[in-house]
């Protein structure tokens, strides 16, 4: 072959490696993900409280229900009066149970609610008591009040515990808490079980108790 050729060969084979690897391209790809403002809320959905009174026994002056009064009533009268009555001071009534005339009982639902989540910021839960008085199931003139209703929690950067409304730190792991309030039972005149209806065997949610709210945060 001649010279010039391998030299035009050469020469073009050379243009054809040049433009081949002009031709080849290269690309990356970002991936990405973006998460949704999720929000998780655990609660009870019912919780009854059972009262039960103090054991008694057939003995006299043994029972905390039977209450004796000490004091001894004396009376002079003639063997010719045909109407007696003694005089004195009256028997005496004090409430064995304070709790139903001017005390309050405090009830904490230990645990009974928990929240996770993932903001762009703290979440807030808050707590109202929408149907705060309960009647009871036969007579409704009864009443018993829920009051004072708050959240309590012990759960890592949680700020507002005790009160209504509480902020809590965005994250997946679950943030436990209470709910605390007091029972008023100066207005409990009836035996029976009490709730918001008014009735038994009825659930419908309108008239729960309480109400928990958690509201996010994400923009």
């Amino acid at each position: 072959m001649k010279l010039f050729s391998k030299i035009a060969l050469a020469t073009a084979t050379l243009s054809i490696a040049s433009f081949a690897s002009a031709a080849s391209i290269s690309g990356s790809t970002d991936f990405r993900v973006t998460l949704p403002e999720i929000l998780v809320l655990y609660h009870w959905d019912d919780a009854h409280l059972t009262l039960s009174d103090v054991a008694t026994t057939p003995d006299n002056d043994s029972d905390p229900r039977e209450i004796s009064d000490a004091t001894t009533r004396d009376l002079s009268a003639t063997l010719q009066e045909t109407n007696l009555t003694f005089q004195g001071n009256d028997v005496n009534t004090a409430s064995p149970i304070t709790n139903f005339d001017s005390g309050l009982v405090k009830v904490t639902l230990k645990n009974s609610w928990a929240v996770r989540s993932l903001s762009t910021a703290p979440v807030t839960l808050t707590l109202t008591n929408p149907n705060a008085t309960l009647k009871n199931a036969t007579n409704n003139a009864a009443t018993i009040t829920t009051q004072d209703a708050v959240l309590a929690s012990s759960g890592n950067g949680v700020t507002g515990t005790d009160s209504a409304s509480m902020t809590i730190p965005s994250g997946w792991a679950p943030v436990m808490g209470d709910i605390k309030f007091n029972l008023d039972l100066t207005n409990a005149d009836f035996a029976g079980e009490y709730n918001t209806r008014g009735k038994a065997a009825d659930t419908d949610e309108k008239t729960d108790t309480f109400l928990l709210t958690l509201t996010g945060n994400a923009q």
